[in-house]
């Protein structure tokens, strides 16, 4: 048997998963490691190739596949031993850039080949959250839109979230589900804290605490990256009121109703899921306060912020400072 696990953050999580499943089914089963960054192929092919009925059941783990640089054709060669007295886990990591990104992402070539011979288990941040949704609405009975804000608030570690649901559980004692009252006694992760003082940023000019919490926790590219995401949503909304398709004193239900399913392909948060329709109503009320030009110049600076320290010619901090202290100011011709 032959599995392949792809994907990122979530990777190493499913991989112990998956190891600790095949030991408690095999007990005595004999484990063999390589490591494709370490390990030379001939090596492993050995491994792979030799077998005898009389060999014990064997585990063979091969790391950091994304090292090879013919990945499809390493996968296609697999197919070509025998696998009866063998267990085989293949693991290629994705790394993700600034802005979530795989910088590695695996071909369709190399994933094709591999459906061939093993069992596929993705592994990504996009997919993960989905199901983490899923096991919230569960785990509280609530609705999506209010699992999609505790996994926001507490974060997308599966443990910490398993902790937060039986907190919550506990400091609500039978009572149903109520996001509103449980929010005050949740651990709250960075990305939500950045996300309300952006906020408190954008719609109310509010600087101080946001320069604050960046001094301190020095997430300067987590900030860029909700940042700028939250600016494209607005300039996307703003395009579409510029084109009268919505307007900022839309009642929620008409929103809903008529509105958002015609826009929400535009409003992507990955592959699978979209922006819920009640973020993006909330939105709408400060679309008065900017000019669609407004935000077309602030996604400009943001690049230039990130080019300026990227390339070594500003510090990080200072760059996004400067940034955020001359966010508001006007353009000059």
């Amino acid at each position: 048997m032959i599995y392949f696990l792809y994907g990122d953050i979530p990777l190493q999580l499913k991989y112990e998963e998956l190891y600790k499943k095949i030991k408690s089914e095999n007990p005595q089963i004999v484990e063999q490691y390589f490591d494709i960054s370490q390990d030379n192929i001939d090596d492993i092919f050995l491994a792979l190739s030799s077998n005898s009925m009389f060999s014990p059941l064997t585990l063979i783990t091969i790391k950091r596949l994304e090292k090879i640089k013919d990945v499809s054709k390493f996968i296609k060669s697999l197919g070509e031993f025998n696998y009866s007295q063998k267990i085989i886990i293949l693991l290629y990591e994705e790394f993700l850039g600034d802005f979530g990104k795989a910088t590695n992402e695996i071909d369709k070539t190399s994933l094709k080949n591999a459906e061939k011979i093993a069992e596929i288990i993705p592994a990504r941040k996009a997919l993960e959250k989905k199901s983490l949704e899923f096991y919230i609405t569960k785990e509280l009975s609530c609705s999506q839109y209010e699992a999609e804000k505790f996994l926001e608030i507490v974060g997308d570690d599966f443990y910490k979230i398993k902790n937060e649901i039986e907190k919550v559980k506990n400091f609500l004692n039978g009572e149903p589900f109520n996001l509103e009252k449980s929010i005050k006694i949740l651990s709250v992760s960075n990305e939500y804290s950045l996300n309300k003082l952006i906020e408190l940023f954008l719609y109310k000019k509010e600087k101080e605490r946001l320069i604050e919490y960046l001094q301190r926790e020095k997430n300067y590219m987590l900030f860029l990256s909700i940042f700028v995401e939250e600016i494209s949503i607005l300039a996307k909304l703003k395009n579409l009121q510029k084109r009268g398709i919505i307007f900022s004193n839309v009642s929620y239900n008409q929103f809903k109703a008529d509105v958002y399913p015609n826009i929400k392909n535009l409003f992507k948060k990955d592959n699978f899921r979209f922006i819920a329709e009640y973020p993006l109503f909330l939105k709408l009320k400060y679309l008065d306060n900017f000019s669609y030009d407004f935000f077309n110049d602030k996604l400009l600076r943001c690049l230039d912020a990130e080019y300026n320290f990227k390339s070594g010619l500003v510090d990080e901090n200072i760059s996004i400072e400067m940034l955020i202290n001359s966010f508001f100011e006007k353009k000059l011709d």
